[in-house]
């Protein structure tokens, strides 16, 4: 193929890359810490997102065109507006991250990091944490590349780490649908503990698990 365009701005090299699902732009993540976002048909940075105190490692577009999803060494994840204005920062994670996208739908991210070795759900919309998706903590775990991805229709997440498996773990895409399968699950009142582990609020808020 023919060299159409040349995207040249970053102070350093450059280590992830995406099309916007219209085919509008393209960003661009480097180690200098920043992202950059480019018009696709004048080939020039209509964008820098500054923020990250890392590498940018991962560079992902919203389903709608109208986010852009960043991860970084730093530990942290941010969603900005294409159109501009303040970002939400995703702060969880205890070491760099290696992966990030958004679900088919767009309501949620998806992150892993191999430094830390979890694998975290977060709610686009408000940057909120919602689950630990995967966590291989125990000793007998051996480190390797972590990266986890959303399956086409949003319903599950593929976690690969470094093991001779591949874990899928499933989502639920209304907190209706969570709620209907726990009850399925456990057919009486749920206990605190076991609304915690389904992700569910607590009532009353501060109970105990039993043992």
């Amino acid at each position: 193929g023919a060299e159409l365009r040349v995207l040249v701005g970053h102070q350093d090299r450059i280590t992830a890359a995406a099309f916007s699902p219209d085919g509008q732009l393209v960003a661009t993540g480097s180690l200098d810490h920043t992202a950059r976002i480019w018009s696709t048909s004048e080939a020039k940075s209509v964008r820098t997102l500054e923020g990250h105190t890392g590498a940018v490692t991962a560079v992902a577009f919203s389903p709608d065109s109208q986010s852009l999803l960043t991860a970084s060494r730093d530990g942290t994840a941010r969603i900005w507006s294409i159109a501009g204005g303040p970002e939400r920062v995703l702060r969880g994670h205890s070491g760099a991250l290696d992966s990030a996208e958004f679900s088919p739908n767009g309501s949620y991210v998806v992150t892993a990091s191999t430094e830390d070795r979890t694998v975290r759900l977060w709610a686009a919309q408000s940057g909120r944490q919602i689950a630990v998706l995967g966590s291989q903590g125990e000793a007998t775990f051996r480190p390797g590349f972590t990266r986890a991805a959303f399956s086409a229709d949003g319903t599950h997440v593929a976690i690969v780490s470094g093991e001779k498996r591949v874990s899928i773990v499933r989502l639920f895409q209304t907190p209706k649908e969570l709620v209907e399968f726990a009850r399925r699950a456990v057919p009486r009142e749920l206990t605190p503990c076991e609304r915690r582990s389904f992700f569910l609020p607590e009532d009353p808020a501060n109970g105990t698990c039993p043992g």
